[in-house]
């Protein structure tokens, strides 16, 4: 068993089938599903079950699939770092700025070049907030904008100094024809039977703090979109083709009505992390002292 079967097993749940899986593989039909039998026999049973137009993961799929998605991610975070630990040191005089994709990423940014101009500066967006976190250990970066999800463990910032941006609501993007479009508030339950637009991010973000809050409110979210960004995903559910996760303001998601959840389940924690040590230390202290306040990415 190897990372090559995990990917099988997720290309097959993103597809919905078995054909549409083998397409995207780029392998006959009946390989694959020899491939996939196998890996079902190291599991020790059926990962998926076969229906005339498709196929839905088993609980113990719906398992398997949580913990594929997560050491896939780790892989990938471990690809990353090793390769920008490999690469060449940046200029003495740069400023590194890391974040996850988050409005406060280009509004620190500003600050730094106003603060200080004659630096070089350089800013990262990575996929998780582990892989921007790993950018702070290595002294890639001197700042870093990170995410918290609830339900999903927290990145590990005990070495750091650290100061929380804003906590904000997370939405629910409906087309303007949707059956509940017309409600200030919804509920998660009722939106069981609906099919969703998987938010892009990695094992450690809004995807699986919303696949958990689902499964609590007893489903398991029917994803079908995978890696749209904001504006395609907004695209996506304008059509009335799915629902989706989005952070405000709606002017940034055209023909998509958002709705708060009634029961505040889902939430996006902003935090600024910096090493005590670090030259822009002094910067970010002074943050606290309201130098953002005006600026805030939602501030009407």
């Amino acid at each position: 068993m190897g990372l090559r079967h995990l990917r099988i097993v997720l290309t097959v749940a993103e597809s919905g089938s078995i054909s549409h899986a083998a397409a995207t593989l780029k392998i006959a039909q009946s390989g694959l599903s020899t491939q996939l039998r196998r890996i079902e026999q190291e599991f020790g049973g059926p990962l998926f079950r076969r229906r005339p137009n498709g196929v839905v993961p088993t609980e113990l799929g719906v398992h398997v699939l949580g913990r594929a998605r997560q050491l896939l991610d780790e892989f990938g975070d471990l690809l990353s770092t090793a390769r920008t630990l490999a690469q060449p040191a940046e200029p003495p005089r740069a400023v590194g700025l890391g974040g996850v994709d988050n409005p406060w990423v280009p509004l620190i940014a500003a600050l730094v070049r106003e603060r200080l101009p004659h630096h070089e500066q350089l800013t990262y967006l990575e996929p998780s907030s582990q892989a921007v976190l790993e950018l702070l250990r290595t002294e890639k970066i001197a700042l870093a904008v990170i995410s918290e999800f609830p339900d999903v463990v927290p990145p590990a910032v005990r070495e750091f100094a650290v100061r929380d941006l804003d906590t904000e609501p997370v939405l629910i993007g409906l087309a303007p024809g949707h059956r509940l479009a017309h409600r200030q508030l919804i509920t998660l339950e009722e939106l069981a039977e609906d099919t969703w637009v998987a938010p892009g991010d990695r094992s450690d973000g809004l995807g699986l703090s919303l696949r958990i809050a689902c499964e609590r409110a007893g489903f398991t979210p029917r994803f079908r979109y995978f890696g749209a960004d904001q504006t395609t995903a907004a695209a996506i559910v304008s059509a009335g083709n799915a629902i989706g996760a989005f952070f405000a303001p709606g002017d940034h998601c055209p023909g998509v009505s958002l709705k708060r959840l009634a029961n505040g389940r889902l939430w996006r924690r902003t935090r600024l992390v910096w090493d005590a040590e670090s030259p822009l230390a002094g910067l970010a202290e002074d943050l606290d002292g309201g130098a953002l306040d005006w600026r805030r990415p939602y501030a009407s």
